[in-house]
C-alpha cells in the first residue's frame, strides 16, 4: 500500500494543493470525473498508521459509518484487498472508483453493479479465497459456474464413522466425496476431463497436476466460512445507527 509520503508527492506532482495538519495527516481537494461528465470535488483526509495508508471523506458528503456502503467506524474508507501492493497513480485511481461508487449510492440508494464489493470483516478473506479458486480453475480451462456447485452432507462413511462426509456437485454430477477438506475419491475422474477430450479421458482427481477437483472441492468450504464470518459482522455492529442512505441495510432491519 501506498505511503502518506507517495500520496503527499503525487499530489505535488499533479498540482494539487493540500494541507499536513501533522506529520501523520493529509487533507486534500480531489476533483472526481463521474459517468455524466461532470466532476464533484471530494474534501479527503489521509492518515498514515501502522495498518498502512486510511482515508476518509472530511466534506460531510458521506455517512461517518455505513457497512453497505464500505465506510468503516469513523468514516475511513473499507477498500478491500485489490489495493494491495499498487503504485499510488494506481491508488488513486481505485480511490475515483470508489468515490463514483459512493456518488451513485447517493442518488440510487444502492451499490452499483459494475463496482466490485468485498464482503465484510474476515469474511473478505474468505471470499477471496473463493475468487482465487475459480480464477485458478479458468485458468486451467475449467470455466466454473459458482451457482452450480453444491455440497451435501452425507451419512459418514464406515471407515470414518465420527467424521462429517460430503458430496460434491457440480450441476448435479457427482464430482468428489470427502471427508472434512480432504477428497477420498481421488481415482476418479477429474472435472477437466469434462470437455470430452479423448487425451484427457483417463485423467484422475489424484493424477491431476492442476488439482481441479481439489480446488473445486475447497470453493464451498470456504463459502461456508464467508456467510458465517459475514453473519458474526453484522452480529457485532447489531444495535449500531443506522446512516438511512440505502435502501437494503441489515442495520436498518434490525432497529
Amino acid at each position: 500500500m501506498p505511503s502518506l509520503n507517495d500520496l503527499e508527492q503525487y499530489l505535488n506532482a499533479a498540482g494539487i494543493a493540500s494541507k499536513k495538519d501533522n506529520a501523520s495527516t493529509l487533507c486534500f481537494v480531489l476533483n472526481v470525473p463521474m459517468t455524466s461528465g461532470k466532476r464533484k470535488a471530494f474534501e479527503l483526509t489521509a492518515t498514515q498508521s501502522d495498518s498502512g495508508l486510511l482515508i476518509k471523506e472530511s466534506g460531510g458528503c458521506l455517512p461517518n459509518f455505513c457497512p453497505n456502503r464500505h465506510i468503516n467506524m469513523g468514516g475511513d474508507f473499507c477498500l478491500g484487498f485489490e489495493i494491495e501492493g499498487l503504485p499510488i497513480h494506481d491508488w488513486v485511481s481505485y480511490i475515483k472508483d470508489y468515490l463514483r461508487a459512493q456518488e451513485y449510492v447517493n442518488k440510487h440508494r444502492k451499490w452499483p453493479k459494475q463496482v466490485k464489493e468485498w464482503s465484510h470483516g474476515n469474511a473478505a478473506y474468505y471470499q477471496q479465497f473463493v475468487e482465487d479458486a475459480l480464477r485458478k480453475l479458468r485458468g486451467n480451462n475449467v470455466n466454473i459456474d459458482f451457482k452450480k456447485i453444491e455440497l451435501r452432507e452425507v451419512s459418514p462413511a464406515k471407515c470414518y464413522p465420527n467424521q462429517p462426509h460430503y458430496h460434491l456437485y457440480y450441476d448435479s454430477e457427482l464430482v468428489a466425496t470427502g471427508i472434512g477438506n480432504r477428497i477420498l475419491n481421488k481415482r476418479a475422474a477429474c472435472i477437466c476431463t469434462t470437455d470430452g477430450s479423448a487425451k484427457h479421458k483417463h485423467k484422475t482427481i489424484g493424477g491431476c497436476k492442476n488439482e481441479c477437483s481439489k480446488t473445486l472441492y475447497q470453493i464451498p468450504f470456504n463459502e461456508k466460512r464467508r456467510v458465517l464470518e459475514d453473519n458474526k459482522f453484522w452480529e457485532y455492529f447489531k444495535g449500531q445507527k443506522c446512516c438511512m442512505t440505502m435502501n437494503d441495510c441489515k442495520l436498518h432491519n434490525n432497529i
